[in-house]
Order: structure tokens, then sequence, then C-alpha cells
């Protein structure tokens, strides 16, 4: 017994972290705040969209990317630099993973945010209409429940009716809850004003980003909300920075017809270039971003690079990966590993995607993809938008867009081939 006892107190020990340890863990979680310090530029994409925002008083953004790809960084270093300037009042704000969404949803979300905005200025009493377009209104039904007979005493109660008869009646009062029914366009004029209000206020010009909208699970509802009322959308008075699915960035009709400025893509990092040769700088901003958020690092310089290739550029892929590979240093007491613990957190990812095959189709098409040697012409069949929502492909840019399967995609193609090859055959 107390060998068992002596056993598990130098496990104890062992499993005792540094702060470095601690910090490295805490930075690797994909949906961790990035501090200032942790950010690394990637493009001028906050720049351009900075540009657009100085331009017109009232310009809406569509920003278009598949998960993982940096898009919260990204608009948070817009924010930080719209910060930097005393023109402007940026409202950052995360509108999550709900159900669905809404034209008024988006209104309400976006002015609680500007009222829960420290700088904002906004009273009680100023957001006051926008709450009350949401509230709801009590009525009182009377049902009458009798039938036609002799009067009686007792609880019922006698009602004369016009043709002189006496009738029973057992009288209840049931309450009913109702939404009442209000225009839209009130909730837009009210929101309006509270934006007027503040740009009063504060001497300031307010500039609203909402991320994770591309995350909301009915699609449809997002369909509703920023193309069927996109006319509601654009008349908001002030700029709006709104993160959508994947599938507006590849709308001619979101792109031509409605009324936002061109979509704004945020692809992978290109780790290689279209003809498979390395991609340096690709590398460099990967090793960036990793030496910052890892001031515990048990990996060697071809280690982490082998990450960076198994993840297919795609950042919070290489943020799990290596996660796992620091846990498994930490609990085992070691400061370097083995590459075979790099293959482990690979082969995490790879089973994931047997998740993401739930049909026949899809593994014949993961199939075709792995045999291509096309990296540019994916997206002429709806199945291969599905994909890339799904991430088995990788959206990549240079000087020009194009597609790659996913490292871990094309790995659990190699390990079921065999079994593929007959489904193709039939």
């Amino acid at each position: 017994l107390s060998g068992e006892l002596r056993d598990v107190n130098e496990g104890a020990t062992r499993l005792h972290m540094t702060n470095d340890q601690k910090r490295t863990l805490g930075w690797l979680v994909p949906n961790a705040e990035p501090s200032p310090e942790l950010i690394v530029p990637r493009t001028q994409f906050p720049e351009k969209l900075y540009t657009d925002i100085q331009a017109s008083n009232a310009v809406k953004l569509l920003v278009a990317g598949q998960r993982g790809m940096g898009k919260t960084t990204e608009l948070k270093r817009l924010n930080t630099l719209l910060e930097s300037e005393k023109e402007f009042l940026p409202i950052f704000s995360q509108f999550g993973s709900q159900e669905n969404i809404s034209e008024s949803a988006l209104i309400a979300h976006m002015a609680q945010a500007l009222y829960s905005h420290p700088e904002s200025k906004v009273t009680a009493a100023a957001i006051s209409p926008i709450q009350k377009w949401y509230e709801k209104e009590e009525i009182t039904n009377t049902i009458e429940e009798g039938v036609d007979g002799e009067a009686g005493a007792g609880g019922e109660l006698l009602v004369l009716r016009a043709k002189g008869r006496i009738k029973h009646s057992n009288i209840t009062q049931a309450k009913k809850t109702r939404y009442v029914v209000r225009n839209k366009r009130d909730l837009l004029d009210s929101f309006n004003e509270l934006v007027e209000k503040t740009r009063v206020r504060t001497g300031k010009n307010v500039v609203f980003i909402v991320d994770d909208i591309d995350k909301v699970q009915n699609s449809e509802s997002v369909d509703g909300t920023f193309v069927h009322a996109a006319h509601l959308i654009g008349e908001i008075s002030c700029p709006c920075v709104f993160t959508v699915p994947l599938t507006y960035g590849t709308s001619s009709y979101v792109r031509v017809v409605l009324p936002y400025q061109p979509i704004y893509r945020l692809p992978a990092i290109a780790l290689l270039n279209i003809d498979g040769t390395r991609h340096d700088g690709g590398f460099e901003f990967m090793h960036e971003v990793f030496k910052r958020r890892m001031p515990f690092n048990p990996l060697t310089s071809d280690q982490i690079e082998l990450v960076f290739r198994y993840s297919g550029g795609v950042l919070v892929d290489a943020m799990r990966m290596l996660g796992a590979v620091c846990r498994q240093a930490i609990a085992q007491g070691e400061k370097t590993v083995g590459d075979d613990a790099v293959e482990n957190a690979f082969q995490q990812l790879v089973d994931d995607y047997n998740i993401v095959f739930n049909s026949d189709d899809l593994w014949v098409k993961l199939a075709e993809l792995c045999k291509s040697a096309d990296k540019q012409s994916y997206m002429i069949e709806g199945s291969k938008l599905e994909l890339l929502g799904r991430m088995v492909l990788i959206e990549y840019r240079e000087d020009r867009m194009w597609f790659d399967v996913h490292p871990a995609a094309r790995r659990l193609y190699e390990q079921n081939k065999d079994v593929l090859s007959s489904l193709i055959s039939k």
C-alpha cells in the first residue's frame, strides 16, 4: 500500500504545471480570447475594411471564410484599429452559435451590445423603445360554459337571454398571452435613433462588428436576415461588419444584387504553393503565431512543421494538435516528445473526419477529389461547396483562389481506399 501511495504522490508531482505550461495550454484553446500580444498581423484585411468604413457612413461589409481561419482575430485587429482613432466608437460583439437569427433579433443584439459598451453613454431610457418592441401584452378572455335549464341555487350565474329564457352558465376566466404585432420598420427607426443619440453624446461614429453569425445553425434563418431582409439591414444608419456563411462568398446573387460591399474572404494559411512546393511565407507566419502562444514547447522544429502541414494551414486545427502534444508531454513530465505524439494528435483529427462523411455520396466525392490533380475547378458542382463547408476542401489564395483536400481528410481516404474502391465500383 505504501508503494502505491508513493506512486500516486510521484504522479501528482509530475502533473504540477509550471506557469509556462499553464499559459501554453490556455493559449492553445481554439476559442480563447487572444490578448493583443498574441495577435500576429497576417494580411491587410483589417486595413481594407477600415478604408471602406472611412469612405461611407453606413457601409455594410460581409466577411466569409471557413472555420478556424482567424476571422475573429482579424476582426479584433479591426476593432483595435478603430479604437485608435477618436472618430469611431467600435462595438464588437459575438452573436454566438444560436439556433436561429432574424433581422429583429440581430438589431436587438446590436442594441444591447451598444447599451453594454462602457463608452456609449446609452441610458436605460434611450434603449427602452427597443425593449418595449418585444414586450408581451396580456389579454383576458371570458369563457362561458353551461346548458339551458331551470334556475337553481348554488354557484351558478343566471344569465338572462334575449328570448326571456334562463340559462345556467358556469363562468370561467382564462388569461392568454400573445406577442403584440409590431412593424419591423418601427424597430429599425428606434434603433437608428439610438445610434444617432450615441453619436451626439459621444461625438463618435458608431461602427458595429458582429462576429460568429456564420455559426448560426439554421441557414435558412441567415438567408431570411441577410438576403430576404437585406433592405432593412441596408438601412441601418451606421457602418456594420458581419461574418456570414462561406456560401455568401460564392453567391453571385448576394454579391451583385444585394446592398453589400464586395464580400471579403479569409482563406487558410498557404503552406504550399498550388504546384505543391513549400510556401516559406506561410510557415514563417505559423511559426510566429505559435512562438507567442507556446512558452512551453516540447517539439523540435521538424515536428512543429509537420503539425503545420497536417493542419492544412487551418489555425484551429494546428492549435488542437499542438495542445494535445503539449498535454501529453506535461502529463508524462517530459520536456520533449517523440514523433509518435505528433502522429497520435493527427490521428485524432483524422478520426474526427469520420463523422463528416455520413453518406456514400460524400465518400465517393472524397475519393474523386483525392485522385484529382486539378486544384482550381472544385467549385463547379454543388457537392463541392458542401465539402468546402465541411472543411474537407480548404480554400487558399495566392494571386488567385485555389483549393486542396484537408490533409486529415486525405489521410482518412488513404486509410479506407480499399473499402472505397468497392463502393465506387458499385
